[in-house]
C-alpha cells in the first residue's frame, strides 16, 4: 500500500486578471498561486517522489515540494476544445445555451474538447505509472477538471478541488481508493 497525495496546482496568472477556461492553455502561476503552493508543501506529509503534469502551473506547484519532479505527459489537463483560452465572458457570449447548461451539469462536453472517457483513461495511465515508479508514498500535481473526473471514477463525487488542495488517496493492489479522513 502507498499513500498518494493528489494536488491541484496553485492559482494561475490569468491575463489581465480575467478568469478563463484554460484546459491545456499553458499559464504560469500568479504570486498568490506560488504562496498557495508553498503553504501546501508545508502541510504535505513526507513523500518519496513527486510527479507532475507538464503544464507550467503544475510544475511550479510540484517544485514547491523540494524534491525532484518527474513530468508525466498523461497527467495534463483535459483539452477544453473551442473554449480553451477564452475568458468566461467570451464563452458566455459565444455559447450562451451551453454555458447555462454547464452551470447545472459541469460534465457536459465542450465543443471540440478532448473526450472525457479518453482523457480519464490517459490520466489513469499516468497515475498508475506514478504508483508503479514511486518507491513509497508520493505526490501528483495535476489540474481541476481531470482531478474531478478521476475522483468520481474512484468512487467519490465530481468536484473540482480548491487551488493547491491536497486529496489523500491510497494505491493498493493496483487500485486507487479515496482515503478516509480521520
Amino acid at each position: 500500500m502507498k499513500k498518494v497525495y493528489l494536488i491541484r496546482h496553485g492559482l494561475p496568472d490569468f491575463p489581465e486578471g480575467k478568469r478563463m477556461c484554460i484546459g491545456t492553455t499553458d499559464l504560469p502561476m500568479a504570486e498568490a498561486g506560488l504562496a498557495q503552493a508553498a503553504q501546501m508543501a508545508e502541510k504535505l506529509p513526507p513523500v518519496t517522489a513527486v510527479f507532475s503534469s507538464p503544464l507550467t502551473r503544475a510544475v511550479q506547484t510540484a517544485q514547491a515540494i523540494s524534491l525532484p519532479v518527474t513530468i508525466l505527459e498523461d497527467l495534463r489537463e483535459l483539452h477544453a476544445g473551442k473554449w480553451d483560452g477564452l475568458t468566461f465572458d467570451e464563452i458566455r457570449r459565444r455559447y450562451p445555451e451551453l454555458y447555462a447548461a454547464r452551470g447545472h451539469d459541469p460534465t457536459l462536453p465542450l465543443p471540440g474538447a478532448e473526450d472525457h472517457a479518453a482523457g480519464l483513461a490517459r490520466f489513469r495511465r499516468g497515475m498508475e505509472q506514478a504508483a508503479r515508479t514511486a518507491p513509497g508514498d508520493f505526490a501528483v500535481v495535476a489540474h481541476g477538471g481531470i482531478i474531478a473526473q478521476f475522483l468520481q471514477a474512484v468512487g467519490g463525487v465530481w468536484r473540482k478541488p480548491d487551488y493547491a488542495e491536497i486529496i489523500p488517496l491510497i494505491w493498493e493492489k493496483g487500485h486507487f481508493l479515496l482515503q478516509e479522513e480521520s
